[in-house]
């Protein structure tokens, strides 16, 4: 908005504040020479005509009150958790309405907090308020010569303010943890997630779909350490001796780690109540019952290809008795199909039998 509009409606306006203003009457704009155009695009129309630059700037209005509408409705503005959030901001501390914030977010964060974990927010609050904190926690030190002040990341300066102990050696603010890091642990959006959601898809195709958690979490954690060194390049990655070392000892790591899965199955049957023995027999039996189950489809798919033989025998007796050509070629290929299907099924049935038999011996 200060782009187009006059500052002195926008002055000490924030969040559902904004909604307010006028910006689509010509009263609340700046002048032409005010709007924000970039100094590029003033020089290109100094050779405008009068009546070309009225239009240039009705143009620009135009598309700055179109933004600014669409703005106002994707941001959310009305939106109060978001705005008490600014209390956790290392300047804001001092404010009063810095409580109210706080209180306001520990009983609207669900299922987090009790009652009287609520009431203890407040008073942890009191005291964080009234703590001696240098602005080393939150301000770089580095002095630059515009005067540009540069702020650490907020999760450092909560990290310290947890650290932080009572007289006692006790942490100072308990609670007050809990409730931050819940905080601080809200996504600004779900592009992360969806790019997260979207790099295991590349990651896990339809011919690797047998891979691990751990496997996957390996190949995540490969490419973000990829991405650190300049830009994703391969190349640039440092081939130190720790890296040959690692990819020396992957595979047996990977061997180690599939014996440890193993035996960790093997325990957690025994804990069941399950001995070796029992637990082969149990595999045994289901490896029957599939045997059996493919039997009888196969039984059942015998029954289709006979019945098929017989429809097309009777058709190809009957063409020829009847002398329909055509019929004939129509029956000739059910037989042909019904004759093919039926010497497959029965090496399958035969394959099968062998199969359940050898099987049955075993686990008598």
């Amino acid at each position: 908005m200060l782009s187009f509009v006059k500052e002195e409606l926008l002055k000490d306006k924030e969040g559902s504040d904004l909604l307010s203003v006028s910006f689509e009457h010509q009263n609340s704009q700046k002048h032409n020479a005010n709007i924000d155009i970039g100094e590029t695009t003033r020089t290109y129309i100094k050779d405008l005509s009068a009546s070309e630059k009225a239009i240039f700037f009705q143009n620009i209005r135009q598309v700055y009150c179109t933004i600014t509408k669409e703005l106002t409705k994707s941001l959310p503005l009305k939106n109060d958790f978001l705005r008490h959030l600014q209390c956790l901001q290392p300047l804001a501390r001092q404010q009063e309405s810095s409580r109210t914030s706080i209180m306001y977010l520990s009983r609207h964060v669900p299922y987090l907090l009790t009652n009287e974990e609520i009431d203890r927010v407040g008073a942890e609050w009191r005291v964080y308020q009234m703590a001696d904190i240098p602005e080393e926690w939150f301000r770089k030190t580095t002095v630059y010569s515009d005067h540009i002040i540069e702020y650490l990341p907020i999760d450092k300066y909560w990290y310290r303010i947890f650290s932080t102990a009572t007289s006692t050696g006790t942490p100072q603010y308990v609670v007050l943890t809990k409730l931050v890091k819940c905080l601080l642990s809200l996504s600004h959006g779900n592009s992360d997630v969806e790019r997260g959601f979207s790099e295991n898809n590349h990651l896990v195709p339809d011919d690797r779909s047998s891979l691990n958690e751990a496997s996957i979490n390996g190949l995540r954690a490969t490419k973000a350490a990829v991405k650190f060194f300049r830009g994703g390049k391969a190349h640039a990655v440092p081939t130190t001796s720790t890296l040959i070392s690692n990819v020396k000892e992957a595979y047996s790591r990977y061997t180690k780690d599939n014996e440890q899965q193993q035996k960790l199955i093997k325990n957690t049957d025994v804990v069941n109540g399950k001995q070796g023995p029992e637990v082969e027999h149990e595999r045994l039996e289901e490896k029957e019952t599939q045997l059996i189950n493919e039997q009888k489809n196969l039984q059942e798919e015998l029954t289709k290809a006979t019945n098929m033989l017989e429809e097309g025998t009777t058709r190809l007796a009957a063409a020829m008795k009847n002398k329909k050509f055509d019929d004939i070629g129509t029956a000739e290929v059910l037989v042909a199909a019904a004759n093919a299907k039926l010497a497959v099924l029965k090496t399958k049935l035969i394959e099968n039998d062998e199969n359940l038999n050898r099987l049955r011996k075993k686990i008598n």
